[in-house]
């Protein structure tokens, strides 16, 4: 299970709505900030807020862990960049054989990456998930937030 610290932006009847909290560091620096920080807060846009799952009853500001299940990054990577590509060149492909020529294949390319875009965008991807409040035990034996 993959986990992160997030802080509790708002609540709604389908989840909560959290942020990412971004860890001090690795203390090298004497808490001074290293460069290779400064440069990603340069880079850095506007936090974003995730709607995760949860059971518990929690209020703007609190912290919480956050997980989601190991394997679930790579099957939504692999349905919204490899299954739209895949079909890209399937479709480029198969153009190809019936009509020789480029303008047949990037038609056929073009085919299959928007078969492919609306194949990946109907997919269910699995939300993350409140798995207990930040200062609760490290140690807690149910899933998801219910425990």
């Amino acid at each position: 299970m993959l986990e992160q610290t997030a802080e509790v932006m708002k609540t709604s009847a389908n989840g909560v709505w959290v942020q990412a909290v971004e860890p001090s560091g690795c203390g090298a620096c004497g808490g001074q900030g290293c460069s290779s920080r400064r440069i990603a807060e340069l880079l850095q846009r506007k936090p974003r807020h995730f709607l995760v799952d949860c059971d518990l009853v929690l209020a703007p500001g609190e912290r919480v862990v956050v997980g989601i299940a190991q394997g679930s990054v790579l099957r939504s990577a692999a349905r919204l960049y490899g299954l739209p590509l895949g079909l890209m060149l399937a479709g480029a492909l198969l153009a190809q054989a019936v009509q020789p020529g480029d303008g047949p294949a990037v038609v056929g390319m073009l085919l299959g990456g928007l078969v492919g875009w609306l194949a990946a965008r109907g997919g269910q991807t699995q939300r993350p998930m409140v798995l207990r409040r930040e200062n609760e035990m490290l140690f807690h034996t149910g899933k998801g937030c219910s425990s």
